[in-house]
């Protein structure tokens, strides 16, 4: 996982969720407790935030890269229009109760929505979101700011490359933050780790060709090839490339 900067503007589709989030405040305060629960959950229009204008602000925004693993699905799905914090309910971890209403007035805020690929959104992240303090857990935007969420969002300011790094082609923790990252979003999985493995290889591959081309007497070829291959890992390593993090340790950078 890299920062992202949300350098472009909110879309302005995302301006017709303004009066839907404004009735769902207004039966918050009409029906505290009832409104957004389980008898009564809020319903979210998905061509708002999943609107083309929106995916493609998104997929600008983040290289084509799912948010959170890095991988370019764009070959194989459409992928999904994610809420960091869930719009519907959340959950602390997999396997716990279910925390009611949710995040409902970000449903349609630009700084809540990255792209994600489906094995991270549907698989694992789904309204997981938790917190250092269960009990901070905001039930209005203003209480937002004592929140300390232990998931990382590669919008936000903290860089994430501070808290996740890589061994290989495997993820690790350097803090709380980090290690629950991994866990919620689930990214050391088999298959992902075996892609990225791929990566690795290649990686290893051509250092040792910038290595080849250095030795004292290498022939012209080999000074050639090692020259490509480090202009390639120049490539490799640009945020806009998969998995970039993963390229960058191995670096050493």
């Amino acid at each position: 996982m890299i920062r992202i900067e949300r350098t472009a503007p909110a879309p302005t589709d995302l301006r017709a969720g303004d009066a839907l989030v404004q009735a769902m405040h207004q039966a918050v305060s009409d029906r505290p407790g009832v409104a957004g629960g389980k008898d009564e959950p809020f319903t979210f229009d998905n061509k708002i935030y999943g609107a083309t204008p929106v995916k493609d602000a998104l997929i600008a925004m983040q290289h084509g890269k799912c948010a959170y693993c890095e991988g370019d699905f764009r070959a194989f799905s459409y992928g999904d229009t994610e809420h960091q914090r869930p719009k519907a309910y959340s959950q602390q971890n997999v396997g716990a109760p279910t925390i009611r209403p949710g995040y409902y007035w970000l449903a349609y805020d630009w700084t809540n929505l990255v792209l994600s690929c489906e094995r991270c959104n549907r698989s694992r992240k789904k309204n997981l979101f938790p917190l250092r303090n269960p009990d901070a857990r905001a039930t209005t935007p203003e209480a937002v700011a004592n929140e300390e969420p232990l998931l990382l969002d590669p919008t936000g300011d903290e860089d994430p490359r501070a808290h996740i790094r890589f061994e290989n082609s495997v993820p690790t923790g350097l803090s709380e933050i980090g290690w629950t990252t991994i866990e919620c979003l689930n990214l050391d999985r088999i298959e992902l780790n075996g892609v990225r493995w791929r990566y690795f290889r290649h990686v290893t591959a051509l250092q040792k060709l910038v290595r080849a081309g250095l030795l004292p007497g290498a022939s012209a070829e080999a000074q050639a090839d090692g020259h490509d291959a480090a202009a390639e890992l120049e490539v490799m390593a640009q945020a806009q490339e998969p998995f970039s993090a993963m390229v960058l340790d191995t670096l050493g950078r």
